[in-house]
C-alpha cells in the first residue's frame, strides 16, 4: 500500500495545528488519542471541510471549493482514485456502541475494520498510526476510543479521530466530496473492472446545512444524485456505450424524487433503496487508449432547487 495512514496523519496534524483558525476543537482521550470536533460542539469551517476531505483521501487527491452556476460546489481530483476513494475515503465501518452510532471513514479502516472490500483488492497496511473520521451526532466517548484502539491493535496515542455531524459546515463539504467514490461504487455494482480507472475528477453542489441530521441526509444525497458530475479516465479500449448508460443515478427505478421522499417510502431504511440510485447525476468516461468520450445522465436543477430551499 501507499502508507495511507502516515499520509493522512500529516494532514491531521495540520488540522490540529490550525484548530483555532479552522474553528475546530482538539482534545485528547485518557490514553492520548487525538480527538477533533469539527462539527458537533465546534462550528467548523469551509477550510476545515476541505482539509478533512483531503485527509479522507489520504492526501492522494485535491479538494477545492468553487462557485458554479447557482451553487457553491466542491471538486475532487485524484490520480489514484480506487485506493484514495475505496481504501481510505469510503465510510465502510459502522460503529455502534450503546447509544453511540457513527459511520467511520479513513485509512484507519485498513487496520480496524473487517471489510470484504479489502480482501477483494488484497489491501493490507501495517501502520503504527490510524486516522479515522466518524460521521455522528455524538462526541465519541472514552469507550468508543478504546474500541477503536482495540480494533486497530494500536495504543490510543497512535490514533486520531475527527468527527462531525452531517448537519454541519464540514458535513456539507465532506459528503459531496465523495462524488467520485459513489461513481466508482456504481461501476463496481454493474460489474466494471475498476482497476482500469486511472484518474478521476468529480464535482457536486454543496447544499445548505440541514436543520437536522435527517434533513441533512436528504440534501446531501440530493446533491450527488441530482447534481454530481464525474469524469473517469480509463485504461480501456472497449466500446463503453452500454456501460456508461448504467452509471448515472437516472438508471435507477427510484430516480426522480427528492431523497427524503424516497427514504420515507422505504421505511427510512437505506438498504431497502435501490443501490443503483447512489451515483452521480452525470458520468463521463474517457478512454486513454482511444481518446473516445462516453457520457450519460444530466444534472436535475429542478429537484436541487426544491431540495436546497
Amino acid at each position: 500500500m501507499l502508507r495511507l495512514n502516515e499520509r493522512a496523519w500529516g494532514i491531521l496534524l495540520d488540522v490540529v495545528e490550525h484548530a483555532v483558525d479552522l474553528r475546530v476543537r482538539t482534545f485528547y482521550s485518557k490514553g492520548g488519542a487525538i480527538l477533533v470536533d469539527a462539527g458537533i460542539e465546534a462550528e467548523g469551517s469551509l477550510n476545515a471541510g476541505i482539509l478533512i476531505s483531503e485527509m479522507l483521501l489520504s492526501g492522494l487527491g485535491d479538494v477545492n471549493v468553487f462557485y458554479a452556476s447557482d451553487w457553491l460546489s466542491v471538486q475532487v481530483s485524484t490520480d489514484l482514485p480506487v485506493v484514495a476513494c475505496l481504501a481510505s475515503q469510503y465510510a465502510g465501518w459502522k460503529i455502534s456502541l450503546g447509544s453511540f452510532y457513527g459511520m467511520c471513514s479513513g485509512p484507519g479502516r485498513l487496520l480496524g475494520s473487517k471489510e470484504e472490500l479489502f480482501d477483494r483488492f488484497g489491501w493490507l497496511e501495517g501502520s503504527t498510526r490510524a486516522v479515522l473520521f466518524i460521521e455522528t451526532s455524538d462526541v465519541p466517548s472514552q469507550e468508543v476510543v478504546e474500541y477503536v484502539s482495540d480494533s486497530c491493535k494500536l495504543h490510543e496515542d497512535r490514533i486520531g479521530i475527527v468527527f462531525s455531524s452531517s448537519n454541519s459546515l464540514v458535513g456539507s463539504i465532506q459528503v459531496p466530496a465523495r462524488v467520485v467514490e459513489t461513481g466508482i461504487h456504481k461501476l463496481m455494482e454493474v460489474g466494471y473492472d475498476v482497476s482500469k480507472i486511472r484518474s478521476a475528477v468529480g464535482s457536486s453542489p454543496i447544499p445548505p446545512i440541514g436543520e437536522s441530521a435527517l434533513d441533512a441526509i436528504g440534501k446531501l444525497n440530493d446533491a450527488i444524485i441530482y447534481g454530481g458530475r464525474t469524469i473517469f479516465y480509463v485504461d480501456d479500449a472497449d466500446d463503453l456505450s452500454d456501460v456508461i448508460k448504467k452509471i448515472p443515478s437516472s438508471a435507477s427505478a427510484n430516480y426522480g424524487l427528492p431523497f427524503l421522499e424516497i427514504f420515507g417510502r422505504n421505511n427510512n431504511d437505506f438498504y431497502s433503496i435501490d443501490p443503483l440510485l447512489f451515483s452521480p447525476a452525470e458520468v463521463s468516461m474517457i478512454s486513454l487508449r482511444t481518446g473516445r468520450l462516453y457520457r450519460a445522465g444530466r444534472v436535475n436543477v429542478e429537484i436541487l432547487e426544491n431540495s436546497f430551499r
